[in-house]
């Protein structure tokens, strides 16, 4: 018997078996199989042999299976269904016309709450798949340029400093205004962010963008320096601290679309994140690449508006 378990069985033999429990010969199983009654036979020997059991057994001038053979049998039909399966799918695989794929990279904010509702808008007769993978701006813009990704969506404080890259469109999508996150004291009290002066902050990480627009909103809006007790960048976690009225503080529009309504308030005059997209020009003569780029232009003018 051979000492490799993975040579006892092949699909070949247990396809003979499965017929002949099926059809009650070895002769109707060669006929079911397109194979000759010495091939269908020459395989159940040679499976009988490695496994150093008896699958058949004399009956009369022909033969029927052996308990072992049964059993063995059984199995046999769930195995040759799978593979049968699995062939069917790889097929179906391999017809199946192959979509492009237009790659995006992005940040968190714009691949939780915007790109699925672009996807979702264009439907599933669009033409092509979107690839997203989450990147700061630092490299997602010289990933488009390298050719890596078709578009890269990016975002800014300071607008008028976003020098665009050498060889790349970039165009202004959106200027997403700073909304303010606060639990009002009273249910269905308007909140002012002069009226939060003495509050507890939170503001971003030192010296990040977020931490130094929500700061000098505070400064030229509020007309004060805010405490800040905490710096947090997470936008899911800034929604938290202010549910519970441990903090107060400011997210762009697009970031509070997940919190509750009771919790943001306009503020006229804070500063504005602009949300910038990047491309080659030649991307966009690849149709599947301007579809979505004029997609995902429309789609956040109406969300940040």
């Amino acid at each position: 018997m051979p000492n490799d378990m993975d040579s006892l069985l092949d699909t070949r033999s247990l396809m003979v078996l499965r017929e002949i429990e099926a059809t009650g010969s070895v002769t109707a199983a060669a006929r079911a199989l397109h194979i000759s009654v010495a091939a269908a036979s020459q395989r159940l020997s040679r499976l009988s042999e490695r496994l150093g059991v008896d699958l058949t057994a004399a009956d009369g001038r022909g033969i029927r299976l052996t308990a072992t053979g049964r059993q063995l049998a059984f199995r046999a039909v769930q195995v040759c269904r799978q593979l049968e399966l699995a062939e069917r799918e790889v097929r179906d695989e391999m017809a199946r016309p192959k979509l492009p794929v237009v790659t995006v990279a992005t940040f968190a904010t714009v691949a939780e709450q915007l790109i699925p509702q672009v996807i979702d808008r264009l439907g599933p007769d669009a033409g092509f798949l979107v690839s997203i993978a989450e990147l700061p701006a630092d490299l997602a813009i010289p990933a488009v340029i390298s050719g890596t990704y078709d578009i890269a969506v990016v975002r800014t404080f300071e607008p008028g400093s976003f020098a665009e890259p050498a060889s790349t469109i970039a165009k202004v999508i959106a200027n997403e205004p700073l909304d303010l996150v606060a639990r009002p004291q009273v249910e269905g009290q308007t909140v002012t962010l002069d009226s939060l002066a003495d509050a507890p902050w939170i503001s971003g990480p030192v010296n990040s963008t977020l931490a130094d627009a929500i700061e000098h909103t505070c400064r030229t809006v509020g007309g004060f320096t805010p405490n800040v007790v905490h710096r947090v960048a997470d936008a899911a976690v800034i929604i938290s601290l202010a549910d519970r009225g441990l903090g107060v503080g400011f997210l762009p529009r697009l970031a509070t679309r997940s919190a509750p309504e009771h919790l943001v308030h306009e503020t006229q005059g804070s500063v504005a994140r602009s949300i910038i997209a990047v491309c080659l020009p030649e991307s966009l003569d690849h149709p599947p690449v301007k579809k979505f780029w004029e997609a995902l232009d429309r789609a956040l003018m109406r969300v940040v508006s």
